[in-house]
């Protein structure tokens, strides 16, 4: 059982990708999403896989910020799978914040009941306490209207204008404070722009944005000997878009190793007997604070703000 739990957070610099292959659908390369919930998400094993990656590259630029064999001992042997098993595991990035055009504020950051009830849950397998999360029940009948963290969203008359939609706002304390913990949670400044244009929604206004107001964005491969459009080259491909703040939680467990491995590990000697909370202390000390998720890496997508802890 994973004893040492903490929460990592994600914000798009760039539109991501995390994609499910070809789809007969309206778009050709979709995103990953809820089965339930139709909301998007970021399989966890895209998460492991790139945060693996930006601490093999740490490893590579910097022996000495890693002993030897943390990289097998934390995610698992990479070429022999049945050597023993990793001990850091992820949950799937879950949506916290979704952006969402404004006509005041350029754009606000959006979520609903079902967002912060599921993130308070999450939390608690932490053994995190959230005081602002504690009052989210008396928020949970919030019908066709919407509370914001600032006047800042309101037009006129107590109303915002989101995408195409008149919604009913109001400026309220458990949004202001929201809105600040998020942005200690991301670390970000205290003039941050979250502070001042977070809105929650009810759960089917959220859930319509959610569901219809990603990106979608057209592709196409070109022949270098023609310069023209390769048949069946024209493509769509969704994003989440930038601005979007997703979460996961980082789990470790005891060291698993092979008996004849323990006698020469420098992670077991590092870590003691509470080697659970060393790895996940030294996953958290080393994290860059930018890793990039999903695909088009070199059209610079997936690029994210990191941020672990709150």
């Amino acid at each position: 059982m994973y004893k040492n739990v903490k929460p990592i957070f994600f914000k798009a610099v760039s539109g991501i990708h995390a994609g499910t292959g070809s789809d007969l659908g309206l778009v050709d390369l979709p995103i990953q999403r809820e089965r339930h919930s139709g909301l998007p998400k970021i399989e966890s094993s895209g998460v492991k896989g790139c945060i693996r990656d930006e601490f093999e590259q740490i490893e590579k630029s910097d022996p000495e910020t890693l002993p030897g064999d943390f990289i097998d001992i934390a995610f698992g042997p990479d070429n022999i799978g049945d050597k023993h098993s990793g001990s850091i595991a992820f949950t799937d990035a879950r949506l916290l914040l979704f952006p969402v055009r404004s006509a005041k504020g350029v754009f606000a950051y959006a979520t609903c009941p079902y967002i912060l009830n599921r993130l308070k849950e999450d939390f608690a397998l932490a053994g995190i306490d959230i005081d602002s999360i504690d009052s989210c029940a008396g928020i949970d009948n919030i019908d066709n209207n919407a509370l914001v963290s600032s006047n800042k969203l309101i037009i006129s008359n107590g109303k915002v204008i989101l995408e195409e939609y008149t919604i009913e706002a109001e400026e309220n304390d458990f949004a202001v404070k929201l809105a600040e913990k998020v942005a200690i949670w991301l670390k970000l400044d205290i003039s941050d722009y979250i502070k001042n244009n977070l809105i929650i929604l009810s759960d089917n206004d959220f859930k319509d944005f959610a569901q219809n107001n990603t990106e979608i964005i057209t592709r196409t491969r070109i022949n270098n000997d023609t310069g023209t459009v390769v048949k069946g080259g024209l493509f769509t491909e969704e994003l989440l878009p930038s601005e979007t703040v997703m979460y996961s939680l980082v789990m470790t467990s005891k060291i698993f190793i092979d008996e004849e491995s323990k006698k020469t590990s420098e992670t077991l000697k590092k870590a003691g007997s509470d080697d659970g909370k060393y790895l996940l202390d030294t996953i958290s000390k080393n994290m860059p604070k930018y890793i990039q998720i999903g695909g088009n890496a070199t059209i610079g997508k997936g690029l994210c703000r990191v941020s672990m802890g709150v």
